[in-house]
């Protein structure tokens, strides 16, 4: 779903480990403020994977562009993070 200002706790420490994936150093300040932008200028759509408890399995940042030839806005999908615990798993359910 939808990621809101709501998620922010549980989105922090994912994108703290999706950035040092990419060797890039933890820094929780950093991350909370520039996730409550995106959100908060809604200039990318930060989607959650949620289980039925709803915590937070992962998540995806696109970003819209544009395409003069389709006339249309396609998404860049720019990050994508699995949280470890949940990695080489069986979905539950499929869709």
């Amino acid at each position: 779903r939808q990621a809101t200002s709501e998620d922010l706790k549980q989105l922090i420490p994912f994108f703290n480990q999706y950035r040092a994936f990419y060797k890039q150093e933890p820094n929780h300040a950093a991350a909370a403020n520039f996730i409550s932008k995106k959100l908060q200028l809604k200039d990318s759509h930060m989607i959650m994977a949620l289980n039925d408890a709803k915590v937070a399995k992962g998540f995806i940042q696109l970003y819209p562009s544009f395409s003069s030839v389709s006339m249309k806005a396609p998404f860049i999908l720019n990050d994508l993070f699995v949280g470890e615990n949940f990695r080489k798993k069986v979905l539950e359910k499929p869709y």
